[in-house]
């Protein structure tokens, strides 16, 4: 159900527009409506009897960019604070954002927070650089035997691309030169796409290698400043115990991150919702209108919460202010916010119905036909007593575990209530895990669906045009709410229309006298007039439509039937295979049946609601209830 919505203006004197807007705010119910500047209706008209945008004033100006900032600052403080499972918050807490001590309090915590994480984010860069250092420097360990022990020399290690083997031609070439021959390099394979290479040369041809690398854009391995100036072992030896050490220094600093996380957190986070509170009330100012001595704030409220918004403005300032309800136009259905309610069982069928925008203020809610519509068709689709208790056990569980919060919450009851959907059709048509329920006696009720395809294919049907006339009939109240006499006179002639194909239909089965259906049939030519009077005459490619609409349902039976079809394939399979094959092909089998069962009919519902059913009635276009309430 979509709830009444009231228009309301709150006027007072403009001296009292921050207390009134404290006292809006706490009561988180108004959800402001920015008022446009109104000029006067006649030139002689006194100007403070101008409406006109409430302008910020200049202290007010500085106020929002400091709290701008002190928003800021808290979030990368609270982003940077890991979450404590409990502690116990500082006693002094932090001061109110608005005084003065505030700021300088904050710089001290700030300073002790941002040290820790500096400090962390520097233990884990030398931690990541070690990693890569080591991976890099250690296969090249073997090489250094290799060099001897010749004292005035320089060792430089380089990467090179395995794939490139000219550039091992190139280096000895140009080093050779550069140094006359006095040089040593030594190779080893890295990993798969890159080489280490060791060059050893004398320490007066150092910067002349060093600008040959850079020229030929050869990736030199430099270490970081503290570990540049050590020999090549003393570095490894180095990095290997810093290594060690890293993990444990970087474990210290995040418990007493932790530490400080558990006597902040808190205090920071009530000190950021303080913070956006004033900043929205500051910022609110924008949205309100004033003359040059009262103040106007325009917005919506549920009709049936406006008596307690009034009640709350006189208590608090003492009947200086007025609330004055007025009625909605149809002309600002657009622009009315949208709330909906309805009972608990229903409620998680707004889930569903969120995947579109929501629907227009003074349309039709249509989440208690989807709790209604959307487990019957899940239902026929997968209609299994065991693939249903599988899906109930596990929709059970989900919700037990509290699985993704308050979204699989409601995905959890949707399950339920189309699990048990599954397992009444089950008991219908006498399946577990398709026929192995007549090995225990288990036998259909209402009908066999490998046997009865055509029984099957009507139900279906009738169930797809009692849904598909349903969406003509909401169409058909919503133009009787609004007044819309052409519209209602065309919605009344469709289901007329549809009255007579279904007694057309019913004759040709024997279900009623043919005579009925002769006059029904001689009605069609008066009713086709009138529609293509009130509408247009494109109006009868309507009805194919409907009809294309209404036989989009023989999906249920398709799905259905593959679904069956599947199982049975499945319980075959022991008697073709060795019996631990057989069972095993067989459990894949309804594994898989089980999941395509759950999906495909689940898509498949949805699109019969978004495509056929909502196309009847459904006006989408509202706009969202976002009452103006405190963060805190």
């Amino acid at each position: 159900m979509i709830v009444e919505m009231s228009k309301v203006q709150v006027l007072g004197p403009r001296r009292l527009l921050p207390e009134t807007l404290q006292c809006l705010h706490t009561q988180g119910i108004l959800q402001l409506r920015p008022v446009s500047d109104t000029p006067a209706a006649r030139p002689d008209q006194m100007a403070q009897r101008t409406l006109r945008r409430a302008p910020m004033a200049r202290a007010d100006l500085t106020k929002e960019r400091s709290l701008e900032e002190i928003c800021r600052r808290l979030h990368e403080l609270l982003l940077i604070l890991p979450v404590p499972e409990q502690g116990i918050p500082d006693k002094a807490g932090l001061p109110d954002v608005a005084s003065t001590d505030f700021l300088s309090r904050l710089e001290v915590v700030e300073a002790e927070i941002r040290a820790l994480n500096d400090r962390r984010l520097a233990l884990e860069e030398e931690r990541d650089l070690a990693t890569r250092y080591e991976r890099i420097l250690t296969p090249l360990v073997p090489l250094l035997g290799e060099l001897g022990e010749a004292t005035h020399v320089e060792t430089v290690g380089i990467l090179v691309r395995r794939d490139h083997p000219e550039i091992l031609r190139l280096l000895k070439q140009e080093v050779g030169r550069i140094t006359r021959g006095a040089y040593t390099m030594l190779f080893r394979a890295v990993d798969k796409e890159e080489a280490g290479v060791l060059l050893t040369v004398p320490r007066e041809f150092c910067r002349d290698l060093s600008h040959l690398l850079f020229e030929q854009g050869i990736a030199e391995i430099r270490l970081p400043g503290r570990y540049a100036s050590q020999p090549f072992v003393a570095t490894l030896l180095l990095l290997l115990r810093r290594r060690r050490e890293l993990p444990v220094e970087i474990a210290a600093v995040e418990v007493e991150l932790l530490r400080v996380s558990r006597r902040w957190s808190e205090p920071l986070r009530q000190a950021h919702r303080m913070a956006q509170d004033r900043l929205a009330r500051l910022r609110a100012i924008a949205d309100c209108g004033e003359t040059d001595h009262a103040f106007v704030i325009s917005g919506w409220v549920p009709t049936e919460r406006c008596k307690l918004l009034a009640s709350a403005l006189e208590e608090t300032l003492q009947r200086r202010v007025t609330l004055l309800e007025h009625a909605i136009r149809r002309e600002e259905y657009d622009a009315v916010p949208v709330v909906l309610r309805n009972p608990g069982c229903v409620q998680p069928f707004e889930l569903l119905l969120s995947l579109l925008s929501p629907p227009r203020y003074g349309s039709v809610d249509p989440t208690p036909f989807l709790a209604c519509f959307f487990p019957l068709f899940f239902g026929l689709m997968l209609g299994d007593v065991g693939y249903g208790a599988i899906a109930l056990a596990l929709a059970l569980l989900a919700r037990k575990r509290e699985w993704g919060g308050e979204t699989g919450r409601k995905v959890a009851a949707i399950a339920i209530a189309s699990s048990v959907s599954a397992i009444v059709f089950g008991v219908l048509f006498g399946e577990v895990f398709g026929g192995l329920g007549g090995l225990v006696g288990f036998h259909p009720i209402l009908f066999d669906r490998t046997k009865a395809v055509l029984a099957f294919l009507g139900l279906v049907l009738v169930v797809g045009g009692v849904h598909v006339v349903l969406g003509v009939g909401l169409a058909l109240w919503t133009a009787l709410r609004h007044g819309e006499r052409e519209k209602t006179i065309a919605k009344l002639t469709t289901l007329a229309l549809i009255l007579v194909a279904c007694l057309v239909i019913l004759a040709c089965l024997d279900y009623v006298p043919l005579s009925l259906a002769k006059w029904a049939l001689v009605t069609v030519g008066p009713l086709l007039g009138v529609l293509m009077t009130v509408e247009n005459y494109l109006a009868p490619l309507e009805l194919l439509k409907i009809l294309g609409n209404v036989l989009s349902y023989a999906r249920l039976m398709a799905l259905g039937m593959a679904s069956v079809m599947l199982a049975e394939v499945a319980n075959q399979m022991p008697g073709l295979f060795t019996v631990v094959v057989g069972v095993t092909v067989a459990v894949l089998l309804h594994a898989v049946n089980f999941a395509m069962g759950c999906f495909s009919p689940t898509i498949q519902a949805l699109r019969l609601h978004y495509v056929e059913f909502f196309d009847k009635f459904y006006q989408d276009g509202g706009q969202p209830y976002r009452p103006f309430s405190l963060a805190s």
